[in-house]
């Protein structure tokens, strides 16, 4: 048996989520502004899936969601994201002439607004995933990938000298 957020982080197109530390979701100043229903929140933290519940991925799934939004800010999942990055866990950029890792964002930060893209900073454009990978992009905010080269500029690659942006 495995816990809810095994089974939602092993989903296709869930890879772009990192998986956030039980202590840092249990904290109720991270859950502040977040709606729920207490069954809701033991679903998720529960270790092991309770496979006799009849439910589809809903509020667990939307609120799950927004907990990640919130981590990757922290300079823990910014840390965390940095090893996805490296690891090339996002897609590429799509430009055959860049190639650079790229990350993931969110158009809006609005659930149900948008889904993610990519963001290559290298050219500095925002694309559509190649996966088929349909996740919210207020999973990821409109802040992240600011912040994460605020937080690791190191990491920043050297801007295209692509004149054909």
């Amino acid at each position: 048996n495995s816990s809810w957020i095994s089974l939602f982080l092993g989903i296709k197109g869930n890879e772009f989520l990192c998986r956030v530390p039980i202590d840092y979701i249990q904290e109720t100043f991270n859950q502040m502004g977040l709606e729920y229903f207490t069954e809701t929140l033991q679903v998720i933290l529960n270790p092991v899936l309770d496979s006799s519940l009849d439910f589809v991925f809903g509020d667990e799934e939307k609120w799950y969601g927004m907990i990640p939004a919130r981590y990757i800010m922290s300079e823990r999942g910014v840390d965390d994201m940095r090893q996805k990055y490296e690891r090339g866990d996002f897609e590429v950029c799509p430009k055959l002439s860049c190639r650079q890792k790229t990350l993931s964002v969110g158009p809006s930060d609005v659930c149900g607004k948008s889904n993610v893209k990519i963001f290559c900073p290298r050219c500095y454009d925002f694309y559509e995933l190649r996966s088929d990978a349909q996740l919210d992009g207020a999973m990821f905010g409109t802040s992240f990938s600011h912040n994460f080269f605020a937080q690791r500029p190191n990491l920043r690659p050297q801007p295209s000298l692509d004149v054909h942006r």
